[in-house]
């Protein structure tokens, strides 16, 4: 599945914010900018120091001029990969070289305006390439399509056998990332600080990211392979009976991360030490009543149906739901429990 990756640059004063940040997304993406290349800068790298102690891997985004001084700046917080902007540079594999020399990955960023072509004699030397979804320089920007980008590059990397990630910066949230099936990195900022709850906006986010693969697809080649005959019906029957497991376990991980979602938003509910929680799947797609707590609205899909009868699980009549358990009240396990429902996702 597609990777998150934090950007703090609207909480860049709030160092606690940003250690919160870093315990929900896959990477931190840090934004650094010289009021040069950009309209205006970034705090002070200097001021920084404490993000050296942050867990997920850095991902460094220079919008900068300078760039090998910045480069040997950002050296200090240890980071993943370092990414640079092709607008910016007049010696792009040079800078690359230098990257790789200090054993860090090299990536090379490209503005909204600029053409992927232009980055394309650097791609079998590169681990990542940024594509600007909103002008560098500024959170909180709409969304600008960049589909044909992201087509070219995932083709080009495809039939050249290359292995760089493709990672889509500005205006992502619940409803744009949607469009990014061909990227492997998503960078969100203010829809996420913006918030609250930083772990709810990114379930948010990988439930949308979930929910592009439905169960119709995952039995598509089953059907492909009926209709046309290709293969005898003992080959069909296990393939069928493969696909509808393969469902199952899609199924349970909705289940499972629609639970997740609900008790993040909802953490009165979560079970102390020894106790248990049960979720059963209506709440879970339309809210309701659960403890005595009214929950707003559903975490999963109303059409998330039961592979092996092609009916909805529209109830707890159905005898599913998830139960929420800890031994210690910190550390929760999440099982789908299927109790008396008839033709579950039986192994």
């Amino acid at each position: 599945m597609m990777k998150i990756a934090g950007s703090f640059l609207k909480i860049q004063n709030n160092f606690e914010k940003i250690k919160k940040l870093d315990e929900v997304c896959d990477y931190i993406h840090f934004d650094v900018m010289d009021g040069q290349f950009t309209e205006r800068p970034t705090l002070a790298l200097s001021q920084m120091k404490s993000l050296k102690d942050l867990k997920k891997p850095i991902d460094v985004h220079l919008m900068v001029l300078d760039l090998k001084k910045y480069i040997d700046e950002v050296l200090e917080f240890n980071p993943e990969i370092i990414t640079f902007h092709i607008e910016a540079c007049n010696n792009i594999k040079e800078i690359i070289d230098y990257i790789h020399a200090n054993k860090v990955k090299a990536g090379v960023a490209i503005n909204l305006d600029t053409d992927v072509d232009k980055v394309l004699p650097y791609l079998d030397d590169i681990d990542l390439v940024l594509v600007m979804s909103v002008k560098a320089g500024a959170g909180g920007q709409v969304y600008t399509d960049i589909t044909d980008k992201l087509n070219k590059l995932y083709e080009y990397r495809s039939e050249n056998g290359l292995s760089y990630l493709i990672e889509v910066d500005g205006g992502i949230n619940d409803t744009t990332i949607g469009m990014l099936k061909k990227a492997d990195i998503a960078v969100t900022g203010s829809y996420v600080t913006n918030a609250e709850n930083y772990q709810s906006q990114i379930y948010k986010l990988k439930k949308v990211l979930r929910n592009g693969f439905t169960l119709a697809e995952l039995l598509g080649v089953i059907v492909v392979l009926s209709i046309l005959g290709l293969v005898a019906v003992t080959a069909i029957d296990n393939n069928i009976k493969k696909g509808r497991y393969d469902t199952c376990l899609v199924q349970e991980k909705n289940l499972t991360e629609g639970a997740k979602m609900l008790t993040t938003d909802y953490p009165n509910l979560l079970p102390s030490a020894g106790g248990v929680l049960e979720i059963p799947v209506n709440v879970l797609q339309d809210g309701g009543m659960l403890n005595s707590q009214v929950i707003d609205n559903g975490y999963i899909d109303d059409n998330l149906v039961n592979p092996m009868t092609d009916e909805p699980y529209v109830d707890s009549a159905s005898g599913v739901l998830v139960r929420v358990t800890t031994n210690n009240g910190s550390n929760f396990n999440y099982k789908v429990i299927y109790n008396d429902a008839d033709e579950a996702c039986h192994r």
